[in-house]
C-alpha cells in the first residue's frame, strides 16, 4: 500500500507533539522562562515537521527494504 502525502504529514505532526512536549520541558527546566520555552519549542517543531515531511517523501522513493 503506498503512503500518501496526508499520511506522511499526520505522522510528522503526531511525532512533533511528543517532541514539542519534551523540548518545552527541557528548555523550561534549563532557562526557567515559560515564554522563551514556548517560542523555542514552537519554532523548532515547525522546522522539524517540514524536514520530517521532506525526509518521509524522499524515503518513499527508495525501494530498499520494500517487498
Amino acid at each position: 500500500m503506498p503512503s500518501t502525502y496526508q499520511r506522511s504529514l499526520v505522522k510528522g505532526i503526531v511525532w512533533e507533539v511528543f517532541s514539542f512536549i519534551i523540548t518545552f520541558i527541557a528548555v523550561y527546566l534549563f532557562y526557567g522562562y515559560f515564554t522563551l520555552s514556548l517560542k523555542f519549542s514552537i519554532s523548532l517543531s515547525l522546522i522539524r515537521v517540514i524536514l520530517f515531511f521532506i525526509h518521509e517523501r524522499a524515503w518513499k522513493n527508495v525501494r530498499w527494504g520494500k517487498y
